[in-house]
C-alpha cells in the first residue's frame, strides 16, 4: 500500500484493525456512564450532558461535508455558534415541549443552518460519506 507522500506501507493485519475498533468502542462505552457519573457528583444537571453528546455528534454529522472549510476561521466561529444552537435547541426543545416536537423543529434549524452556510461559505466541497 503507498500512503499520500508516496511511500510504500505494510498493509494491517484485519485482527489486529479489529481489536483496535474493540477497544475504542469499549473506551466509547466506558466513557459515557463515566460523563454522567462525574456530572452527578459535582452536581450538574444531566441535561447539560444529553446537550454535551448533540454538540459531539453534530460535528461528524453535519460537519463532514465541510471538512475542507475547517481551516477558515470565519467558518469555524460559524460552524462552532451552530454547534451551540444546535444543542440548546436540542436541550430545550426536549425539556419544554418534548420529544413529539423535537424531529419537526431540528428539520427547521438544520434547514436554516445549512442556508446560512451555503450562502455564506458555499455548497458543501464532497457529497459527505462514501
Amino acid at each position: 500500500m503507498v500512503n499520500a507522500a508516496g511511500e510504500e506501507r505494510k498493509k494491517r493485519s484485519k485482527a489486529l484493525d479489529f481489536l483496535l475498533l474493540l477497544v475504542a468502542s469499549l473506551c466509547v462505552a466506558a466513557a459515557i456512564p463515566a460523563a454522567f457519573f462525574v456530572a452527578k457528583k459535582h452536581h450538574i444537571n444531566p441535561e447539560w450532558m444529553f446537550g454535551a453528546f448533540a454538540a459531539v455528534l453534530f460535528f461528524p454529522v453535519v460537519g463532514w461535508g465541510y471538512r475542507s472549510k475547517f481551516r477558515s476561521a470565519a467558518f469555524l466561529a460559524f460552524f462552532l455558534s451552530w454547534t451551540l444552537v444546535h444543542a440548546a435547541v436540542f436541550v430545550l426543545v426536549l425539556n419544554y415541549l418534548g420529544l413529539f416536537y423535537y424531529p419537526p423543529i431540528v428539520v427547521v434549524e438544520l434547514w436554516i443552518g445549512y442556508m446560512i452556510a451555503i450562502w455564506r461559505f458555499g455548497p458543501p466541497p464532497d457529497r459527505g460519506i462514501r
